[in-house]
Order: C-alpha cells, then sequence, then structure tokens
C-alpha cells in the first residue's frame, strides 16, 4: 500500500479578549504531519479466543485457506513468530489462525498458515497480508 502524507491546515485570527469580537482576516497556517503508512492488518480487530481449538472447529472448514511460506533467514523461531505476530496485529475478529513454524540449520524459517473465517474473502485477504509482508 501507498503511504499517506497528511496536512493539516488551519488558521489562526486575533479576538478582542474583552469583547469576542474576531478580526475579518485570519492567518492560515499549514504544518506538515508525518507520513502515514496503512497497511491491511490495521484494519484487524484483536479479540482474545477463551477456548482456541472449539472457537477453531465451530468455525468449520468451508471457507478455510492453507499455505505455506518460506521467511527467509531469522535468528530463531521466536523472531519469526513475533515478526508474523507484528505482520498480522494477531487475534482478528471472526478469523481463527493457525501456525506451524520450522527452521534448519542455516537458518532458514518456513511457516504454514491455515486460516478459518465465516467469509471466503477474509480468508483469502489475511493470506494476502502475509504474501506480501
Amino acid at each position: 500500500m501507498n503511504p499517506i502524507t497528511l496536512l493539516l491546515i488551519g488558521g489562526y485570527c486575533q479576538v478582542d479578549p474583552t469583547t469576542s469580537d474576531t478580526e475579518d482576516d485570519g492567518v492560515d497556517d499549514e504544518y506538515q504531519l508525518e507520513d502515514l503508512e496503512v497497511v491491511a492488518a490495521d484494519y484487524v480487530l484483536k479479540v482474545g479466543v477463551s477456548n482456541f481449538r472449539n472457537a477453531w472447529e465451530s468455525m468449520g472448514p468451508d471457507y478455510e485457506r492453507v499455505d505455506e511460506y518460506g521467511l527467509g533467514a531469522r535468528e530463531s523461531l521466536a523472531e519469526a513468530v513475533n515478526t508474523v505476530i507484528g505482520l498480522l496485529g494477531m487475534q482478528p475478529c471472526e478469523v481463527l489462525l493457525r501456525l506451524s513454524f520450522g527452521i534448519d540449520g542455516p537458518k532458514e524459517v518456513a511457516m504454514k498458515l491455515a486460516v478459518r473465517s465465516k467469509d471466503e474473502s477474509v480468508s483469502d485477504a489475511v493470506h494476502e497480508i502475509v504474501a506480501s509482508g
């Protein structure tokens, strides 16, 4: 996704403290704000699941999507897991994710991602986030 640049435009005018009258001509100001990048994971709502196994089974396999991704060289599995958690925002609403990680000798990490949701487009969107991340 493309970064969004926000520009705050405003102005001010002089106010007479005794009458609260304002001058007719104000002064415009522009304030440059930081660039902001909005990604798909920003739209994920974190919701706790008390019993993942029951929630997974109740979601059903109708819109389940499973794929495998190479995550490249990582220092550890913990670092790979933290990267994916940051990428997805984790604990998304109405979506359940099951992740399996593996690492070989030269620290190449692979991940298997299974997603279940009540909507096929949501399952696909989660995989798109990971594939583009």
